[in-house]
């Protein structure tokens, strides 16, 4: 598939026209329409046992306030829960239905306020500027060029590419809720996405779930509160939360809003591209599909599985660490250096100067849209069976020639949408040059040491360690003849770099891996008679070379 720089314009010139922004203008409204829906939910389903999950829900938060407290918590976290735990077990209030009724709405109102976010355009057009300014200087370098164009747009262009399913999904957004599942890499990547659908996709802002963590930074949580993104914490897992926050993805999508979620739940740590989905948020698709079409509702829900492909990941050496720390354990040897706190400092001090200094590129791969049931759709939203049988995605939903809301049968749905994003993940994953070379050192140091996992790598010490160039040549050259003929066959996309000769995509592919490190994840050895390759951290190595794994 072709790489574009194309920038697009907004189908939605005038901002009051964006769905985001009709819905936030009506926030109070919809909260209170909200916690109803919820209280119903809730009480339909647990019904006398209501005590129960409320008294889960108390012990569950109040344990949690004092184990895992973060910043962000209201300052009445743990009273609030204290006194919910005390009015159950001592005063004993829940033993009257109506006063039982009235915490479960106190609770739900806490999570519904906390879960919402706002939209406002004045703090958009600012974000749009301030955006440009940064990822400017993330992926051009500020020394890249006059400081000027800096704040210019056009100086992007060339940095921030996509390739996919571009004009169906601008054709889509017109005819029903478009929503976007991307894999997870980056706390830049909602950023990023956003300013990618606004400057180059041309589309409308989306609703997208951001972590409470995120919110801890009180400049973070300001921007993100009104650019349209909803609070998701998962140290809640309490049935009343979490019916909470399912109905709040679903509510916003009935009311028309477009919508951006991990299905991967949180960052990968191994680098690897996601392939276990989580299917709790993508259940509620499914359930608003199903209200939608009862509702007579013609708008369907198009989902676009979304890959993202970065040379460098910021924040990629703590995420491989924590990965190998917890699956390794007793296995995983956390080397001095990584705990010096002077040399802790240093490496800050050099990111910081390497993110000045360097320029990297980013590529968006957007798939091919599909219903909820993971179906082939066309441009005009029709969806379509393997063999080319157009559908009518209301017989899904219909037993014995009636709708039936059956949770079953939707959870049988939402497993087969979850398989569907998942393989779309890797075929529209774009490979780039980096993800080859690490990919083909790492396999070269494991053959050449004899090793069988990572956790022997990590004891060797790497200025001790290299690879000649012809071996990682004769590497890349299988690899390569790999990855050709899976993108005749559609199953991958290989990124403009491949068309290089060998020893230029080679070393092109090492110029551009984490190229904001503190470190050098590969790099040439000038000092010897034959061209060596070294790396001055193999778990960084790892990490981008768990990109293809799926090649293993």
């Amino acid at each position: 598939m072709k790489i574009t720089n194309k920038i697009y314009k907004n189908i939605f010139p005038d901002l009051k026209n964006w769905p985001i922004y009709k819905f936030a203008n009506n926030n109070t409204e919809h909260k209170k329409k909200l916690v109803q829906i919820v209280y119903d939910d809730l009480v339909a389903k647990y019904g006398d046992n209501i005590k129960d999950e409320i008294s889960k829900c108390a012990y569950s938060e109040l344990k949690r306030s004092k184990l895992n407290p973060w910043k962000v918590d209201p300052p009445d976290e743990k009273r609030f829960w204290t006194e919910i735990r005390r009015d159950i077990l001592e005063r004993n209030e829940c033993d009257n239905e109506e006063y039982c009724n009235f915490l479960l709405k106190k609770i739900i109102n806490r999570y519904v306020q906390e879960i919402f976010g706002d939209f406002k355009i004045s703090t958009f057009k600012f974000a749009r500027t301030i955006l440009t300014y940064l990822f400017n200087r993330l992926f051009n370098g500020i020394f890249k060029g006059s400081l000027f164009n800096l704040w210019k747009k056009q100086t992007l262009r060339n940095r921030l590419l996509m390739t996919g399913y571009i004009d169906e999904v601008r054709e889509l957004f017109n005819k029903g809720v478009v929503v976007f599942l991307p894999t997870h890499q980056s706390n830049l990547d909602s950023i990023l996405l956003g300013y990618i659908i606004d400057y180059k996709l041309g589309l409308p802002a989306f609703s997208y779930g951001a972590g409470l963590n995120l919110y801890n930074s009180e400049i973070a949580a300001y921007f993100m509160d009104r650019l349209g993104a909803y609070k998701v914490d998962r140290r809640k897992k309490n049935s009343i939360y979490i019916s909470t926050l399912l109905a709040f993805s679903k509510y916003t999508i009935l009311n028309n809003v477009n919508s951006i979620f991990y299905p991967g739940g949180t960052r990968s740590r191994s680098g690897k591209i996601e392939v276990d989905l989580k299917k709790g948020l993508m259940s509620s698709l499914v359930d608003a599909q199903y209200d939608k079409i009862n509702a007579e509702d013609n708008k369907k829900i198009f989902i676009v599985p979304v890959v993202y492909n970065y040379h460098s990941v910021l924040e990629a050496k703590p995420l491989i660490y924590s990965y190998l720390k917890a699956k390794g354990k007793k296995k995983f040897i956390s080397r001095s250096k990584y705990r010096d706190k002077v040399i802790k400092s240093l490496s800050i001090v050099k990111t910081i100067y390497k993110i000045f200094v360097s320029k990297s590129e980013f590529i968006l791969s957007i798939g091919k849209p599909m219903d909820v049931f993971g179906n082939n759709i066309d441009i005009e939203g029709n969806s379509f069976d393997n063999n080319g049988n157009e559908l009518d995605i209301s017989d899904y939903f219909k037993t014995e020639g009636k709708l039936v809301k059956d949770t079953q049968r939707n959870i049988v749905y939402t497993k087969i949408l979850a398989k569907s994003v998942a393989k779309s993940y890797l075929k529209y994953n774009t490979v780039l040059s980096s993800h080859l070379v690490a990919y083909a050192a790492y396999h070269c140091f494991m053959d050449k040491l004899e090793l069988e996992d990572i956790y022997d790598l990590m004891k060797f010490i790497e200025k001790e360690e290299y690879v000649e160039l012809s071996n990682l040549k004769k590497r890349v050259d299988k690899i390569l003849q790999v990855l050709l003929e899976k993108e005749k066959e559609d199953k991958i996309i290989l990124s403009d770099d491949f068309k290089l000769p060998v020893e230029k995509l080679i070393s092109t592919g090492i110029g551009k891996l984490g190229v904001f490190h503190d470190v050098k994840v590969l790099y040439f050895d000038h000092d010897k008679k034959v061209k060596i390759i070294k790396t001055e951290d193999f778990g960084l190595l790892y990490y981008y070379a768990n990109r293809l794994s799926f090649l293993n």
